[in-house]
């Protein structure tokens, strides 16, 4: 009678481990399944990535707008919107008012630019502290915080373009002729970088980083 009892629990012994090792195991299978899953998305996760326009592109005053355009699409997909208007508008701060030609490193009035400013701006510059170089950044929330003479220095030329797809930004960093300029400024490095954000569709600008005396 014994040997019909244990004979009839082993199996329910059997069928509990069983079940526990196919838990364990598809505990196991879902938790490699949410790694996996996990590592795609991190490797998915855009970061921003320069663009290094060839030297028929990065004079931006004097090379063909389209091409330009085109440049900028292919490199990111899918293609940005707009790009055309930032491109214009890129080019409004970079040249004169035809946007034909480029002036060289010059000084931009911001205050000439409130219509196409996206707020908060951000300003940032650099110092040199006890040999120390020091970033300070300053928000403005309306024209109304701008200060009467505020500027920048900037060239017709790009170093290079960064898209920030999670920000929805674009960078374009301009350097300097490797002149000294009207300031007395040496500007053998020195650059700016400008940012672009976008508002009812349209690309403003939403920072400005002046960098006149960077370490070479």
């Amino acid at each position: 009678m014994t040997s019909r009892v244990r004979g009839a629990r082993m199996p329910r012994r059997l069928t509990a481990l069983a079940t526990v090792v196919s838990l364990a195991t598809l505990g196991g299978l879902l938790a490699a399944s949410g790694a996996a899953q996990a590592a795609a998305r991190a490797a998915t996760t855009p970061v921003p990535q320069a663009l290094y326009l060839p030297a028929d592109l990065a004079n931006i005053c004097e090379a063909d707008p389209q091409a330009l355009q085109q440049a900028i699409a292919r490199h990111w997909k899918p293609s940005l919107a707009s790009i055309d208007q930032w491109t214009q508008l890129v080019r409004s701060f970079s040249c004169d008012l035809s946007g034909s030609r480029d002036l060289g490193w010059h000084r931009v009035p911001l205050r000439t630019y409130e219509s196409a400013i996206r707020y908060p701006l951000q300003w940032a510059t650099w110092e040199e502290r006890n040999g120390r170089s020091r970033r300070t950044v300053r928000n403005y929330y309306s024209a109304a915080q701008l200060p009467q003479k505020i500027d920048f220095w900037v060239g017709g030329r790009i170093d290079e373009i960064r898209y920030d797809r999670r920000q929805q930004r674009i960078d374009a960093r301009f350097p300097a002729a490797g002149a000294r300029g009207a300031s007395g400024v040496v500007a053998q490095c020195a650059y700016t970088t400008l940012q672009f954000r976008q508002q009812n569709g349209l690309w403003l600008l939403s920072g400005v980083e002046p960098n006149l005396a960077p370490r070479c």
